[in-house]
Protein backbone atom coordinates (compact mmCIF):
# COMPACT_ATOMS: atom_id res chain seq x y z
CA UNK A 1 0.00 0.00 0.00
CA UNK A 2 2.82 2.40 -0.89
CA UNK A 3 1.40 5.82 -1.76
CA UNK A 4 4.39 7.90 -2.77
CA UNK A 5 2.30 11.04 -3.13
CA UNK A 6 1.88 10.86 0.64
CA UNK A 7 5.62 10.77 1.24
CA UNK A 8 8.63 13.01 1.38
CA UNK A 9 11.84 11.47 0.07
CA UNK A 10 15.45 12.36 0.75
CA UNK A 11 18.05 10.91 -1.60
CA UNK A 12 21.69 10.12 -1.01
CA UNK A 13 23.07 12.75 -3.32
CA UNK A 14 26.32 10.78 -3.50
CA UNK A 15 28.19 8.28 -1.36
CA UNK A 16 26.88 7.57 2.13
CA UNK A 17 29.39 6.98 4.88
CA UNK A 18 26.81 5.23 7.04
CA UNK A 19 26.26 1.96 5.18
CA UNK A 20 28.39 -1.19 5.42
CA UNK A 21 30.84 -2.17 2.66
CA UNK A 22 29.05 -2.92 -0.58
CA UNK A 23 26.24 -0.43 0.06
CA UNK A 24 27.97 2.73 -1.15
CA UNK A 25 25.67 4.68 -3.44
CA UNK A 26 27.10 5.67 -6.82
CA UNK A 27 25.07 6.75 -9.82
CA UNK A 28 21.34 7.43 -10.24
CA UNK A 29 20.20 3.83 -9.79
CA UNK A 30 22.20 3.31 -6.58
CA UNK A 31 21.13 6.71 -5.27
CA UNK A 32 17.49 5.78 -5.79
CA UNK A 33 17.95 2.74 -3.57
CA UNK A 34 19.17 5.06 -0.82
CA UNK A 35 16.10 7.33 -0.76
CA UNK A 36 14.69 7.71 2.74
CA UNK A 37 10.90 7.90 2.65
CA UNK A 38 8.97 9.78 5.33
CA UNK A 39 5.36 8.69 4.91
CA UNK A 40 2.59 10.95 6.12
CA UNK A 41 1.05 9.81 9.41
CA UNK A 42 -2.20 7.92 9.58
CA UNK A 43 -4.30 9.76 12.12
CA UNK A 44 -3.18 13.15 13.41
CA UNK A 45 -0.77 15.12 11.25
CA UNK A 46 1.46 16.15 14.17
CA UNK A 47 2.45 14.25 17.35
CA UNK A 48 0.93 15.18 20.68
CA UNK A 49 3.06 14.61 23.81
CA UNK A 50 1.38 12.67 26.61
CA UNK A 51 2.48 11.31 30.00
CA UNK A 52 3.85 7.85 29.22
CA UNK A 53 2.96 4.85 31.37
CA UNK A 54 5.74 2.44 30.39
CA UNK A 55 8.44 1.70 29.62
CA UNK A 56 7.81 -1.51 27.77
CA UNK A 57 9.27 -3.86 25.17
CA UNK A 58 7.79 -6.08 22.46
CA UNK A 59 9.69 -9.09 21.09
CA UNK A 60 7.95 -10.46 17.99
CA UNK A 61 9.09 -13.71 16.41
CA UNK A 62 8.17 -12.88 12.82
CA UNK A 63 5.76 -14.44 10.39
CA UNK A 64 2.20 -13.41 11.23
CA UNK A 65 2.04 -10.23 13.29
CA UNK A 66 0.31 -10.49 16.64
CA UNK A 67 -2.62 -8.06 16.74
CA UNK A 68 -2.66 -7.99 20.53
CA UNK A 69 0.91 -6.67 20.77
CA UNK A 70 -0.07 -3.41 19.07
CA UNK A 71 -3.08 -3.01 21.35
CA UNK A 72 -0.73 -3.64 24.30
CA UNK A 73 1.68 -0.97 23.06
CA UNK A 74 -1.14 1.58 22.89
CA UNK A 75 -2.56 0.71 26.29
CA UNK A 76 0.91 0.84 27.87
CA UNK A 77 1.87 4.25 26.56
CA UNK A 78 -1.60 5.80 26.94
CA UNK A 79 -2.44 4.20 30.28
CA UNK A 80 -5.93 3.45 28.98
CA UNK A 81 -7.54 1.28 26.33
CA UNK A 82 -10.22 3.83 25.48
CA UNK A 83 -8.07 6.95 25.21
CA UNK A 84 -7.15 8.29 21.76
CA UNK A 85 -3.47 8.92 22.41
CA UNK A 86 0.07 7.86 21.56
CA UNK A 87 2.19 8.36 18.44
CA UNK A 88 3.88 5.23 17.09
CA UNK A 89 6.71 5.35 14.56
CA UNK A 90 7.52 2.30 12.44
CA UNK A 91 11.19 2.13 11.42
CA UNK A 92 12.25 -0.01 8.48
CA UNK A 93 15.00 -0.21 5.87
CA UNK A 94 12.94 -1.88 3.13
CA UNK A 95 9.28 -2.29 2.26
CA UNK A 96 6.53 0.31 2.50
CA UNK A 97 3.94 1.76 4.88
CA UNK A 98 1.47 -1.14 5.00
CA UNK A 99 1.82 -1.24 8.78
CA UNK A 100 0.34 2.21 9.31
CA UNK A 101 -3.38 1.66 8.72
CA UNK A 102 -3.17 -1.88 10.10
CA UNK A 103 -1.75 -0.73 13.46
CA UNK A 104 -3.95 2.37 13.61
CA UNK A 105 -7.01 0.17 13.23
CA UNK A 106 -6.07 -2.09 16.16
CA UNK A 107 -6.09 0.52 18.94
CA UNK A 108 -6.89 4.18 19.58
CA UNK A 109 -3.54 5.66 18.55
CA UNK A 110 -3.17 9.40 17.97
CA UNK A 111 -1.03 8.61 14.92
CA UNK A 112 1.02 5.89 13.25
CA UNK A 113 3.79 6.72 10.79
CA UNK A 114 6.42 4.76 8.84
CA UNK A 115 9.94 6.02 8.19
CA UNK A 116 11.81 3.99 5.57
CA UNK A 117 15.57 4.39 5.94
CA UNK A 118 17.73 2.21 3.67
CA UNK A 119 21.10 1.26 5.12
CA UNK A 120 22.86 3.77 2.88
CA UNK A 121 20.61 6.69 3.85
CA UNK A 122 22.46 10.00 4.15
CA UNK A 123 23.17 11.69 7.46
CA UNK A 124 20.52 14.34 6.81
CA UNK A 125 17.82 11.68 6.56
CA UNK A 126 18.88 10.05 9.82
CA UNK A 127 18.88 13.40 11.61
CA UNK A 128 15.38 14.11 10.34
CA UNK A 129 14.20 10.65 11.39
CA UNK A 130 15.75 11.05 14.84
CA UNK A 131 13.84 14.29 15.36
CA UNK A 132 10.57 12.55 14.49
CA UNK A 133 11.33 9.56 16.71
CA UNK A 134 12.22 11.83 19.64
CA UNK A 135 8.65 13.18 19.64
CA UNK A 136 7.02 9.76 19.49
CA UNK A 137 5.61 7.54 22.25
CA UNK A 138 6.56 4.18 20.73
CA UNK A 139 8.90 2.78 18.08
CA UNK A 140 8.40 -0.49 16.21
CA UNK A 141 11.11 -2.03 14.02
CA UNK A 142 9.72 -3.95 11.06
CA UNK A 143 11.20 -7.21 9.83
CA UNK A 144 13.88 -7.36 7.18
CA UNK A 145 17.60 -7.63 7.82
CA UNK A 146 19.17 -6.65 11.12
CA UNK A 147 22.36 -5.71 9.26
CA UNK A 148 20.38 -2.76 7.86
CA UNK A 149 19.55 -1.59 11.39
CA UNK A 150 22.86 -1.92 13.22
CA UNK A 151 24.40 0.63 10.83
CA UNK A 152 22.39 3.19 12.82
CA UNK A 153 24.74 2.74 15.75
CA UNK A 154 26.53 6.03 16.53
CA UNK A 155 24.02 8.03 14.52
CA UNK A 156 21.38 10.39 16.00
CA UNK A 157 18.73 7.72 15.49
CA UNK A 158 20.26 5.42 18.11
CA UNK A 159 19.90 7.76 21.14
CA UNK A 160 16.51 8.94 19.87
CA UNK A 161 15.11 5.40 20.07
CA UNK A 162 16.74 4.82 23.46
CA UNK A 163 15.28 8.08 24.69
CA UNK A 164 11.73 6.98 23.90
CA UNK A 165 12.16 3.94 26.15
CA UNK A 166 13.90 5.93 28.89
CA UNK A 167 11.01 8.42 28.91
CA UNK A 168 8.47 5.64 29.50
CA UNK A 169 7.60 4.69 25.94
CA UNK A 170 7.56 1.29 24.24
CA UNK A 171 10.15 -0.14 21.86
CA UNK A 172 9.35 -3.26 19.87
CA UNK A 173 10.17 -5.21 16.77
CA UNK A 174 9.42 -8.33 14.80
CA UNK A 175 11.84 -10.77 13.17
CA UNK A 176 14.98 -8.74 12.36
CA UNK A 177 13.45 -5.91 14.37
CA UNK A 178 13.34 -8.21 17.40
CA UNK A 179 16.89 -9.46 16.85
CA UNK A 180 18.39 -6.02 17.51
CA UNK A 181 16.80 -5.42 20.92
CA UNK A 182 18.97 -7.56 23.21
CA UNK A 183 22.19 -6.38 24.82
CA UNK A 184 24.07 -8.69 22.43
CA UNK A 185 22.97 -8.58 18.79
CA UNK A 186 23.58 -11.23 16.15
CA UNK A 187 23.81 -8.73 13.33
CA UNK A 188 23.78 -11.00 10.22
CA UNK A 189 26.25 -8.65 8.50
CA UNK A 190 27.80 -11.58 6.62
CA UNK A 191 24.64 -13.44 5.65
CA UNK A 192 25.41 -12.61 2.02
CA UNK A 193 27.56 -15.76 2.21
CA UNK A 194 24.66 -17.92 3.42
CA UNK A 195 22.41 -18.45 6.44
CA UNK A 196 23.80 -19.01 9.93
CA UNK A 197 21.87 -22.20 10.67
CA UNK A 198 22.06 -24.34 13.79
CA UNK A 199 23.77 -27.08 11.80
CA UNK A 200 26.65 -25.00 10.48
CA UNK A 201 26.97 -22.89 13.64
CA UNK A 202 27.58 -25.88 15.92
CA UNK A 203 30.00 -27.44 13.44
CA UNK A 204 32.17 -24.33 13.25
CA UNK A 205 31.27 -21.83 16.01
CA UNK A 206 33.59 -19.11 14.70
CA UNK A 207 32.53 -19.25 11.05
CA UNK A 208 32.45 -15.91 9.26
CA UNK A 209 28.66 -15.94 9.02
CA UNK A 210 28.48 -15.22 12.75
CA UNK A 211 29.16 -11.69 13.95
CA UNK A 212 27.81 -9.50 16.73
CA UNK A 213 27.12 -5.85 17.44
CA UNK A 214 27.50 -4.43 20.96
CA UNK A 215 26.37 -1.23 22.63
CA UNK A 216 23.39 -0.66 20.36
CA UNK A 217 20.53 -0.32 22.85
CA UNK A 218 20.37 -0.71 26.61
CA UNK A 219 17.03 -1.99 27.87
CA UNK A 220 17.33 -3.24 31.48
CA UNK A 221 15.06 -6.32 31.08
CA UNK A 222 17.33 -7.51 28.25
CA UNK A 223 20.63 -7.05 30.08
CA UNK A 224 22.91 -10.04 29.35
CA UNK A 225 20.39 -11.29 26.80
CA UNK A 226 20.46 -12.16 23.09
CA UNK A 227 17.33 -12.60 21.01
CA UNK A 228 16.43 -14.80 18.04
CA UNK A 229 13.35 -15.18 15.86
CA UNK A 230 11.47 -17.71 13.66
CA UNK A 231 12.76 -19.96 16.39
CA UNK A 232 11.04 -23.33 16.05
CA UNK A 233 10.12 -22.87 12.40
CA UNK A 234 13.78 -22.56 11.39
CA UNK A 235 15.27 -24.80 14.13
CA UNK A 236 17.42 -22.10 15.72
CA UNK A 237 17.95 -23.61 19.17
CA UNK A 238 21.48 -24.78 18.36
CA UNK A 239 22.64 -21.49 16.93
CA UNK A 240 21.16 -19.48 19.81
CA UNK A 241 22.96 -21.74 22.30
CA UNK A 242 26.18 -21.06 20.41
CA UNK A 243 25.52 -17.30 20.31
CA UNK A 244 25.07 -17.36 24.09
CA UNK A 245 28.30 -19.25 24.68
CA UNK A 246 30.21 -16.87 22.42
CA UNK A 247 29.30 -13.93 24.67
CA UNK A 248 30.69 -15.67 27.74
CA UNK A 249 33.83 -16.83 25.96
CA UNK A 250 34.37 -13.32 24.62
CA UNK A 251 34.11 -11.73 28.06
CA UNK A 252 31.02 -9.72 27.11
CA UNK A 253 29.24 -10.38 30.39
CA UNK A 254 30.41 -10.25 33.99
CA UNK A 255 27.57 -12.56 35.04
CA UNK A 256 29.16 -15.69 33.49
CA UNK A 257 25.72 -16.63 32.18
CA UNK A 258 23.52 -15.39 29.38
CA UNK A 259 19.80 -15.43 28.67
CA UNK A 260 18.79 -16.56 25.20
CA UNK A 261 15.31 -15.51 24.05
CA UNK A 262 13.90 -17.46 21.11
CA UNK A 263 10.47 -16.36 19.86
CA UNK A 264 8.63 -18.36 17.23
CA UNK A 265 6.41 -17.09 14.44
CA UNK A 266 2.95 -15.69 15.23
CA UNK A 267 4.18 -15.14 18.79
CA UNK A 268 5.34 -12.18 20.85
CA UNK A 269 6.58 -11.46 24.35
CA UNK A 270 5.54 -8.11 25.81
CA UNK A 271 7.61 -6.91 28.79
CA UNK A 272 6.12 -4.35 31.17
CA UNK A 273 7.84 -1.74 33.33
CA UNK A 274 8.25 -4.29 36.14
CA UNK A 275 10.19 -6.68 33.90
CA UNK A 276 7.32 -9.17 33.62
CA UNK A 277 7.04 -10.74 30.17
CA UNK A 278 3.76 -12.15 28.87
CA UNK A 279 3.29 -14.37 25.83
CA UNK A 280 0.81 -13.19 23.19
CA UNK A 281 -0.25 -15.30 20.19
CA UNK A 282 -1.85 -14.74 16.80
CA UNK A 283 -4.13 -17.73 16.74
CA UNK A 284 -3.90 -20.77 18.98
CA UNK A 285 -0.34 -21.96 18.48
CA UNK A 286 3.04 -20.38 19.03
CA UNK A 287 5.76 -20.32 21.64
CA UNK A 288 8.77 -18.60 23.13
CA UNK A 289 11.82 -20.08 24.85
CA UNK A 290 13.88 -18.57 27.65
CA UNK A 291 17.26 -20.31 27.81
CA UNK A 292 19.77 -19.78 30.61
CA UNK A 293 23.29 -21.00 30.01
CA UNK A 294 26.85 -20.66 31.23
CA UNK A 295 30.22 -21.47 29.71
CA UNK A 296 30.44 -24.09 26.98
CA UNK A 297 32.17 -27.41 27.50
CA UNK A 298 34.00 -26.85 24.24
CA UNK A 299 34.17 -23.71 22.15
CA UNK A 300 37.12 -23.56 19.75
CA UNK A 301 37.66 -22.34 16.19
CA UNK A 302 37.03 -25.01 13.54
CA UNK A 303 35.93 -27.55 16.15
CA UNK A 304 32.37 -28.70 16.94
CA UNK A 305 30.61 -26.76 19.69
CA UNK A 306 29.60 -28.59 22.87
CA UNK A 307 27.37 -26.68 25.28
CA UNK A 308 27.03 -27.02 29.00
CA UNK A 309 23.62 -27.69 30.53
CA UNK A 310 21.02 -25.19 29.32
CA UNK A 311 17.97 -24.53 31.47
CA UNK A 312 14.90 -23.92 29.31
CA UNK A 313 11.52 -22.38 30.07
CA UNK A 314 8.93 -22.74 27.32
CA UNK A 315 6.01 -20.31 27.12
CA UNK A 316 3.29 -21.86 24.98
CA UNK A 317 -0.09 -20.65 26.20
CA UNK A 318 -1.39 -17.13 25.77
CA UNK A 319 -0.70 -15.32 29.03
CA UNK A 320 2.25 -17.48 30.14
CA UNK A 321 4.72 -15.28 32.03
CA UNK A 322 8.42 -14.91 32.71
CA UNK A 323 10.19 -12.50 35.07
CA UNK A 324 13.11 -10.91 33.22
CA UNK A 325 14.45 -9.43 36.46
CA UNK A 326 14.89 -12.77 38.22
CA UNK A 327 15.10 -14.90 35.03
CA UNK A 328 12.40 -17.17 36.40
CA UNK A 329 8.91 -18.12 35.25
CA UNK A 330 5.88 -20.07 36.37
CA UNK A 331 6.22 -22.72 33.65
CA UNK A 332 8.20 -25.97 34.06
CA UNK A 333 11.92 -25.92 33.23
CA UNK A 334 14.02 -28.63 31.62
CA UNK A 335 17.63 -29.15 30.60
CA UNK A 336 18.94 -29.35 27.03
CA UNK A 337 22.47 -30.01 25.78
CA UNK A 338 23.85 -29.24 22.32
CA UNK A 339 26.69 -31.29 20.81
CA UNK A 340 28.02 -30.35 17.40
CA UNK A 341 30.03 -33.58 17.21
CA UNK A 342 26.78 -35.40 16.52
CA UNK A 343 25.96 -33.70 13.20
CA UNK A 344 24.00 -35.01 11.28
CA UNK A 345 22.64 -37.64 13.68
CA UNK A 346 21.00 -35.28 16.14
CA UNK A 347 22.76 -32.49 18.03
CA UNK A 348 20.27 -32.20 20.89
CA UNK A 349 19.74 -34.07 24.14
CA UNK A 350 16.82 -34.65 24.49
CA UNK A 351 16.31 -35.11 20.76
CA UNK A 352 13.58 -32.46 20.50
CA UNK A 353 14.57 -29.37 22.50
CA UNK A 354 11.25 -27.67 21.73
CA UNK A 355 9.11 -30.14 23.69
CA UNK A 356 9.38 -30.20 27.51
CA UNK A 357 9.92 -33.77 28.73
CA UNK A 358 7.57 -35.38 31.29
CA UNK A 359 10.08 -34.72 34.09
CA UNK A 360 10.09 -30.94 33.56
CA UNK A 361 9.78 -29.19 36.91
CA UNK A 362 8.15 -25.96 37.99
CA UNK A 363 10.95 -23.73 39.42
CA UNK A 364 10.90 -22.01 42.77
CA UNK A 365 11.03 -18.31 41.92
Amino acid sequence: MTILSFATAIGCGGTSLLGPPGLLARGPRAAARCHAVFYRPVGAAAPRPIPLHGPGLVLGGGGLDVNAEFAWIHDTIAGSRSRRAGDLVVLRATGDNDYDRYIYGLARYHSVRTLKLPACSPAAALRKAAAIVAKSSAVFFAGGDQADYVVWKNTPLQPAVQGVYDAGGVIGGTSAGEAILGEFVFDARHDVYGDATSRNAVRNPYERLISFTYGFFGFPPLHDAITDMHFVTRNRFGRLALFMARQIAGGKTARARVLGIGVDEASAIVIDKHGIGTLLLQGFTGSAFLIRGGAARRLEPSAPFVSGSLTVTKLQRKGDRFNFTTWCGSEPTYVVKVDGRRVPNGIYTPSDPYVPPPNARIPKC
